[in-house]
């Protein structure tokens, strides 16, 4: 079974202007795998993955790639003054009626920025009218998620027994002291009961959540932006896949894909094979199990998430 807990489902058109924000991005990943894209092939890809009105893209990207079931997100930013709360709770009612229309495919994660008066309000109606099971967080954005603002809604999401996917390590101009993993101690500490998947695993940072996640079991993270490197530094890729399993276990590893981003570059169908691939191909002095691979392909997500 292979289960991507990290998908950012965008329910619209995206305008190609809005698109051109992510090429510095995509160009960095791609230069760690040695390829020179050409920037306007890479807009037009991107464009035509990343609009998903009805989901089917998605669908047919999850059939071609033999992933099973996905977690579909949004991401709130309250900074945006285009993201009203009004078009924020439509997004996320649109997600969440393609995800009951696949519910053996697909589960939905509201985007909710805390900094909202209306947040927590936000938040319930995500859960109470529209049936989303988690929230995701992109904390870079400027807040705080162990802040004041963002207890109210954990408290809620504990308490629904809700799961917490939220962004972790540095991006580019953003305000990466937020994204540190060792923000979410306090969380942890807090909110024991609660269920919280640190997307990338704080990426080059991962040491710090793997210290964490050691001696706190709902703590997960997962392998999103993680690709790039198992193409373009694969020896590196594998010497740290396999110390973080060894300090925390597989168990505590997810996939993601952090799809449609990173397809115009890196399409999840290759990632998933060339994770499939590490028992047999992994450089030696370094080894993987089948069964590692399974858990973290798809074992891992589905016990997390209940999944028959």
């Amino acid at each position: 079974m292979i289960v991507d807990v990290h998908y950012h489902l965008t329910p619209f058109d995206v305008p190609k202007e809005g698109i051109r924000f992510a090429i510095p991005e995509l160009l960095r990943i791609a230069k760690i795998m040695g390829l020179k894209p050409d920037e306007d092939t890479l807009v037009q890809k991107s464009a035509e993955l990343w609009s998903d009105k009805d989901g089917k893209k998605l669908i047919k990207l999850m059939d071609n790639a033999n992933i099973d079931f996905t977690i579909v997100c949004n991401v709130d930013n309250a900074d945006n003054k285009q993201i009203t709360p009004e078009v924020n709770q439509f997004i996320n009612k649109r997600i969440s009626d393609i995800a009951k229309e696949y519910p053996n495919r697909l589960m939905a994660f509201a985007g909710v920025d805390p900094r909202r008066p209306e947040a927590l309000n936000m938040l319930k109606q995500c859960f109470n009218e529209y049936g989303m099971k988690g929230l995701k967080y992109h904390p870079d954005n400027g807040y705080d998620p162990s802040g004041c603002e963002s207890y109210l809604l954990l408290d809620y999401l504990e308490k629904r027994n809700g799961i917490l996917l939220t962004h972790t390590g540095p991006l580019s101009a953003r305000r990466s002291k937020f994204t540190d993993p060792l923000v979410l101690s306090d969380i942890l500490a807090d909110f024991p009961n609660l269920k919280v998947i640190a997307a990338h695993m704080g990426q080059i940072n991962w040491r710090p959540w793997a210290a964490l996640a050691v001696h706190n079991p709902n703590l997960y993270g997962d392998l999103a932006m993680w690709g790039p490197y198992a193409f373009g530094k694969f020896e590196l890729f594998c010497r740290e896949l396999r110390d973080i399993i060894d300090y925390v276990g597989e168990e505590k590893v997810l996939f993601g894909s952090d799809s449609p981003f990173y397809d115009a570059v890196l399409p999840a169908k290759d990632l998933i094979e060339k994770i499939k691939s590490l028992p047999k191909t992994s450089p030696k002095g370094i080894s993987f199990r089948e069964e590692e691979i399974d858990a973290i392909l798809g074992g891992n997500a589905a016990k997390l998430l209940n999944l028959d």
